[in-house]
């Protein structure tokens, strides 16, 4: 059974942060993964529109949308 430990939305164009975690898990291999879905974000431009990034451990899961504000 798969287990949701965190959910992180950015902005697509440049990596920026659109929410805040309220967790407060120490963990530091979590803190370690979240730190890399940062760095990947910076990045998520050039990947398909929705996918599964496959870890040993935990599986990151993208999809993005377009919304045109007007």
């Amino acid at each position: 059974m798969s287990l949701i430990l965190f959910a992180f939305v950015v902005r697509v164009r440049d990596g920026l942060p659109l929410s805040a975690s309220t967790d407060f898990e120490h963990n530091k291999e979590l803190q370690e993964r979240k730190q890399q879905l940062r760095t990947i974000s910076k990045s998520l431009a050039r990947f398909p529109d929705r996918g599964t990034i496959k870890g040993q451990k935990l599986n990151i899961y993208v999809q993005s949308s377009s919304v045109e504000v007007y």
